[in-house]
């Protein structure tokens, strides 16, 4: 236990001193939930009736059914087009954090995404299957609101449940990937099977402190945003204090994905000190 955080210190240290990991780490950590979380908060979230109306519109125009293709199209590239910024970044990484020398494994990018793939695959497939099974829940949260708590805490008391399942599968999938990106062929899910025990506790770590980072970016924009938002809405664009608020808002974004940046690369170095630890042993 000792040496495993002692292990997480020095990756800690690693990541704090190498500024030339914090831009890989931070296109990582941006293409992989960074740009949604600024999209939740600088913009409102679609409702049923922006789906149906969207669905309306596909289907009552000329061009049906190629515009529908045309959305399935965009949307499957804007989806590779994340998992290559995420792959590019992991790769870097790698190459950053490791020593050729000591023959240290760094797959090539296509085969870092094709190991993206395969987990976003499975914890969307999972995700899609748990809000089809809460959908009643979170309806019936909706429906029949209590004046006293806010929909979101009412969301969380029904969706926890599915929220703790989906935490544990994104914390198996991140070691057997972390591992899969450090050994070539079917080694890597080998490996992790085989030391699971000393794996999932990491995983478990390292996802809690990505997260937590994400929503206290949330926190952060949203409160510098809510009185933004107000301004903008009114027609202030053109007020100096306007501006400046504009220019702080985007500041402080860019500082906190510099920030998500160094989390990411501390959890890249730490997962490649460990692995090589969990190889020696």
């Amino acid at each position: 236990m000792r040496d495993w955080l002692r292990g997480g210190g020095a990756a800690a240290r690693l990541a704090a001193d190498r500024a030339d990991l914090w831009f890989p780490g931070a296109m990582v950590s941006f293409a992989a939930v960074g740009w949604l979380v600024l999209l939740a908060v600088v913009a409102a979230p679609p409702d049923e009736g922006d789906a149906l109306y969207l669905g309306i519109r596909l289907a009552t125009s000329a061009l049906w059914p190629w515009n529908a293709v045309a959305v399935v199209v965009a949307v499957t590239a804007a989806v590779g087009t994340l998992l290559a910024g995420v792959a590019f970044g992991e790769v870097a990484l790698l190459m950053g954090t490791t020593d050729p020398r000591k023959g240290a494994y760094v797959p090539t990018v296509p085969r870092a995404m094709s190991v993206l793939s395969v987990a976003l695959a499975g914890v969307g497939a999972l995700a899609a299957l748990l809000i089809w099974v809460a959908a009643p829940l979170f309806e019936e949260a909706y429906v029949q609101p209590d004046p006293g708590t806010p929909y979101l805490v009412r969301l969380f008391e029904v969706a926890w449940p599915a929220l703790v399942v989906l935490f544990l599968a994104i914390v198996i999938v991140q070691a057997f990937g972390a591992a899969a990106l450090r050994r070539p062929g079917r080694e890597g899910i080998a490996f992790a099977w085989r030391h699971g025990p000393r794996l999932v506790p990491q995983a478990a770590a390292t996802t809690s402190v990505f997260l937590g980072g994400q929503a206290a970016t949330v926190v952060v924009l949203t409160a510098l945003w809510v009185p933004l938002s107000g301004r903008l809405a009114a027609g202030h664009l053109s007020e100096l204090s306007t501006v400046i608020l504009l220019l702080g808002f985007v500041w402080i974004w860019l500082v906190l994905v510099i920030l998500a940046g160094v989390v990411q690369a501390w959890i890249s170095a730490w997962w490649t000190s460990e692995l090589e630890s969990s190889s020696g042993g």
